[in-house]
């Protein structure tokens, strides 16, 4: 589990990096179409994702304890970029760059870190059908997001 975990955070963290800049070449709502708090968490739900679709394939421990704990990890990385980039950003009245890149990476980590501990929120069934609800709320908010800062570009 502990390779898994750091293969993990290396690989999330690059896919993160590399959808980053991939709509303009492949337009999908799986990637960030703008520089909004929301786009960016995308940057964590389909990298997570894919690599939780990998992952399947190789572990041979309990995978009905394993979906449930990317799921977590997912939600926790998630709030944490959510909750960091505005308190810092709320605090100095504007945002910087390196901040919120070093917020990403430091969530991923957090992410796996929960995966590492199995630590869930949810059972296995529910956790499927969050992560369904999770991309269709993503796929829809994509294209018709409501006007609200969290949709904006910052």
């Amino acid at each position: 589990m502990k390779k898994l975990c750091i293969i993990g955070v290396l690989t999330v963290s690059s896919l993160g990096t590399l959808f980053h800049f991939a709509y303009r070449y492949v337009p999908l709502f799986i990637f960030p179409i703008n520089e909004s708090i929301f786009e960016h968490i995308k940057l964590i739900i389909f990298p997570f994702f894919l690599y939780m679709l990998g992952t399947m394939i190789f572990y041979n421990g309990d995978r009905g304890e394993l979906i449930p704990s990317f799921f977590t990890a997912i939600l926790a990385s998630s709030f944490f970029i959510v909750s960091a980039y505005y308190t810092y950003s709320g605090f100095l009245g504007y945002n910087i760059d390196v901040v919120n890149i070093i917020i990403y990476y430091f969530s991923v980590i957090l992410g796996f870190f929960i995966i590492y501990k199995k630590m869930t929120l949810f059972s296995f069934g529910n956790s499927v059908i969050f992560m369904i609800i999770l991309f269709i709320l993503v796929g829809v908010l994509t294209y018709y997001p409501p006007n609200l800062a969290f949709f904006r570009v910052q």
